[in-house]
């Protein structure tokens, strides 16, 4: 038979249990939602992506009776980084990456490559090896966005990423110097290519690394090239309501 010190104890003993197990519950729904939903308000979002999806002439080459260029498809895109205004505490970029770069090549043909803005004054993309990327473009925080520099920049309050993804080597046309070539995405139909041919996906994360050291982090996809580019030739994707989810690293 229990004494009563020994009841009082068993009383206690089943409380904290309890207690404990609601903690336990408690914090899983928390870090269930930060996993779902991640950060609250978090310093920086992304205000507005815009894909612009078309094709371009590259290595033009004088032969017989005219001209000889190869196609590219090129997808150009533009993700602005802003302050959460609903942030109110000091927030300053220290640098922006973008990294675990996958590409799912689905039916497409051709090889898909990715490219930083050029040095060049003219054009904001050439599509040489030395402005290739591999697997990580990486902007740092500075007084003034700027993409022309060896160093890629963005302004440490917020700006705008610029990179290109293209699928290469799809093929030669020929034309005569008195014909009239529409470069766009109209080229492709010189070449056979159809839609199906052309389509594929890209995943990638977009990290925003902190001054103070906090790192978050969201994965972005997208489905290239955007619209119909065989028919209209240059087709563009805005996006302004993007729900994208920042989680600290």
């Amino acid at each position: 038979m229990q004494t009563y010190g020994e009841k009082k104890f068993n009383k206690a003993l089943y409380i904290s249990i309890l207690l404990i197990i609601i903690a336990l519950i408690v914090v899983f729904f928390i870090i269930y939602k930060y996993t779902v939903e991640g950060e609250a308000i978090p310093p920086f979002k992304i205000s507005k992506m815009v894909v612009v999806s078309s094709a371009k002439t590259q290595d033009i080459e004088i032969v017989e009776n005219g001209y000889s260029t190869k196609v590219v498809q090129n997808n150009d895109i533009k993700i602005a980084v802003e302050k959460n205004p609903k942030y109110k505490k000091e927030a300053i970029i220290r640098k922006i990456t973008i990294n675990n770069i996958q590409i799912d090549k689905k039916n497409s043909i051709g090889n898909i490559e990715i490219y930083r803005p050029s040095q060049a004054e003219n054009n904001l993309y050439e599509y040489q090896e030395q402005y290739k990327i591999n697997d990580t473009i990486e902007y740092e925080g500075a007084q003034e966005t700027y993409s022309k520099g060896e160093k890629l920049q963005i302004a440490n309050q917020g700006g705008i990423i610029d990179f290109s993804v293209i699928l290469n080597d799809l093929g030669t046309i020929n034309y005569t110097e008195n014909e009239q070539l529409n470069v766009d995405g109209t080229l492709l139909n010189n070449l056979g290519i159809t839609s199906e041919q052309m389509t594929f996906e890209v995943k990638f994360d977009l990290i925003i690394e902190l001054e103070n050291d906090i790192k978050l982090k969201t994965k972005i996809t997208l489905d290239l090239p955007t619209g119909n580019i065989l028919e209209e030739g240059i087709e563009t994707l805005e996006q302004t309501d993007m729900k994208t989810i920042f989680k600290r690293i």
